[in-house]
């Protein structure tokens, strides 16, 4: 493969596949149905201000990370620390690889409902349809049930188009599909969110969508989602922003890539969040309920797969043109973000165990089809909502501590880049990734030990006992597989 086809052919195509990367179903579903528990604008506010304080400081250091080590998280770890660094890699790309086992099972949802939607066969009792006949829900986790087939072929299906992407070069694979497929995200959900504003009682959304319940602020569980929201949307600590600054051509602006990433982010997520609130301030209006009673958890799959569903049959003769749009939004921001967890664990497979890039990415998806089953089963919500704390959570915030004190405390490459500096002095964002961002994750992990301690029951368990055969599996890969550690040359 050339030097050029191992780099990004555009700076707009490297921001187009960052955007794909960070939306998600956290954008399209998640973080309507957070603003909706926690008040409105009480969470938009703070939200945002955590994006500029936390999210893209942590965007700028993986996206400098990348381009410097011209490596993945791993061999990036281990330049700087040795077999203890690339421990640390291991154990992020390790939770990687899970996430992507449900994530693509989430996005083969999305398939098998655009073709529900679109045939029209959705019935009425929404829910007992898609706990019972979809998901073929059993009671609980310890009762695994038996497998949906409509959900294994769809997630099947993803898994090979992936693949057919993947398996190219980053110019023609991942930066092509990107391109088209992100700014039609865009313009489908903005197209969405104007027809939904002018149905009756749907301007109303905004009024229930910004104003602010500030009594909310009070609540711990609004900052804790906040956070959450932010670290799972954008990808932080994955290896995942990693994986694609590394094919960045020296000539990169890091900062400037890094800041429309997280506006575009916040954009989709915005423009989303008031298409949902749209239909639902339209199904207030017509059957004259309250606002605050449509919803009964803040759930994604009931927003997304029950609620939604329900909704779309106040539209009507065009409900299945809505639904069929909608559930395709929700595949393209699915599909784009496989591509970049596979991306990421690809890249450090081929790295670490010398593989070529098509023999990594088929390895790749191997492993994720044998640990997708699993999620296809009539307890994975049960599975997927018991590890999403440490997942989406704990998980992510000892990676986001652990990236800060390894490679900006640790490696004068990337404390001394311009990036953080405006002249002489730090930039907003060089103060907060020295002094705020570290301070933040502490309090913010701290928080979630600490309700995991004092609540601690079989979810937790079963959650830390994950936590523990990660480590030692990283532990163990670490020492075992030898690669060379490639220490990049300061060029200042």
């Amino acid at each position: 493969m050339s030097n050029e086809q191992q780099t990004w052919k555009s700076s707009s195509g490297f921001i187009w596949s960052l955007i794909g990367s960070a939306v998600g179903f956290a954008n399209i579903l998640s973080f309507s149905a957070k603003v909706y528990k926690n008040g409105g604008g009480a969470f938009l506010i703070p939200y945002f201000l955590a994006l500029f304080l936390l999210g893209i400081p942590m965007l700028i250091l993986e996206g400098l990370i990348g381009k410097k080590f011209k490596s993945p998280l791993i061999q990036a770890y281990g330049s700087i620390l040795g077999s203890t660094g690339r421990t640390f890699g291991w154990i992020s790309i390790l939770a990687c690889l899970t996430i992507g086992a449900f994530y693509v099972v989430l996005t083969g949802y999305s398939v098998a409902y655009a073709y529900f939607s679109a045939a029209g066969s959705i019935p009425e009792d929404t829910k007992s349809f898609f706990l019972n006949d979809f998901l073929k829900l059993t009671p609980n986790i310890g009762d695994f049930g038996s497998i949906s087939w409509p959900i294994l072929f769809c997630t099947l299906g993803v898994l090979t188009a992936t693949w057919v992407i993947l398996v190219k070069n980053i110019r023609d694979g991942i930066e092509k599909i990107c391109s088209v497929f992100m700014p039609a995200l865009g313009v489908l959900i903005l197209l969405f969110a104007v027809t939904v504003s002018f149905l009756p009682g749907g301007m109303d959304a905004w009024g229930y969508y910004l104003r602010p319940d500030f009594s909310k602020l009070l609540d711990a569980r609004l900052w804790q989602d906040i956070f959450g929201q932010l670290f799972f949307s954008l990808s932080i600590g994955l290896g995942i922003i990693v994986g694609y600054s590394r094919y960045t051509p020296e000539k990169t602006d890091i900062r400037k890539a890094m800041v429309y990433v997280a506006l575009g982010d916040f954009a989709i997520s915005f423009i989303a969040g008031f298409a949902i609130f749209g239909c639902l301030a339209h199904i207030s209006h017509v059957q004259g309920i309250p606002f605050e009673s449509i919803a009964n958890s803040d759930s994604t799959f009931e927003i997304g797969f029950i609620l939604f569903p329900k909704i779309l049959k106040f539209f009507g003769p065009v409900s299945s043109v809505l639904g069929t749009l909608f559930f395709f939004c929700v595949f393209i921001a699915g599909i784009t973000g496989i591509f970049s967890i596979v991306e990421s664990i690809a890249g450090n497979v081929e790295t670490s165990f010398k593989q070529e890039r098509k023999r990594a990415v088929t390895l790749t998806i191997a492993a994720l089809t044998l640990l997708s089953i699993f999620f296809c089963m009539g307890n994975s919500s049960h599975l997927i909502d018991t590890l999403a704390p440490m997942l989406l959570g704990t998980n992510m915030l000892i990676s986001g501590l652990a990236l800060i004190f390894s490679f900006y405390y640790q490696s004068k490459i990337i404390e001394h880049d311009p990036v953080w500096k405006f002249g002489p002095k730090w930039n907003f964002f060089g103060v907060s990734i020295r002094f705020v961002s570290p301070f933040l994750l502490a309090i913010i992990l701290s928080c979630n030990v600490w309700v995991e301690t004092h609540n601690f029951d079989s979810g937790a368990m079963f959650r830390w006992s994950y936590l523990a055969v990660v480590l030692l599996a990283s532990v163990f890969i670490s020492q075992k597989v030898g690669i060379k550690d490639k220490v990049p040359v300061l060029s200042e």
